[in-house]
């Protein structure tokens, strides 16, 4: 597990979704610093510094899902896709579907998960593990997992 806080980008409209994941994040035991956006447009400015997210600090992660109002999570990634730095950063897709992957391409797969969202808490729960560890093994390629 993580030994300090992540600084995570998380982009979610469900409230109910942010709460359960929140709390799925707590249960294993996972440090984050959560930036949470419920649609693309205000996860695009803080990614680029625009507006009252001038002075932010870059996330070490964005986790995003892909059906967003004023801005769906593709437009999201299109826009990831313009800036060096932020494409540099891991990315976790949260989806219902499986059939959204081609979002992906274009991005190192080295750097992206895609995930299908858990139907229960205790998958929810092995889902944050997923992304944690992830997150690790980019950030530590020598650690074991």
């Amino acid at each position: 597990m993580s030994k300090r806080a992540i600084r995570i980008l998380w982009a979610e409209d469900s409230i109910g979704d942010i709460l359960l994941i929140k709390e799925a994040f707590e249960q294993a035991g996972l440090g984050h610093n959560l930036n949470v956006f419920e649609d693309g447009v205000e996860a695009t400015d803080f990614l680029f510094h625009r507006g009252r997210y001038a002075h932010a600090m870059l996330p070490e992660l964005i986790i995003l899902d892909l059906n967003m109002p004023r801005k769906n999570g593709r437009e999201v990634i299109e826009d990831i896709k313009t800036d060096p730095a932020l494409i540099q950063i891991p990315l976790v897709v949260l989806t219902s579907s499986r059939d959204d992957i081609d979002v992906l391409h274009g991005l190192d797969p080295k750097r992206c998960l895609y995930l299908v969202k858990p139907a229960t808490f205790q998958n929810l729960v092995e889902m944050a593990k997923q992304i944690n560890n992830f997150w690790l093994s980019l950030a530590n390629p020598d650690q074991k997992l």
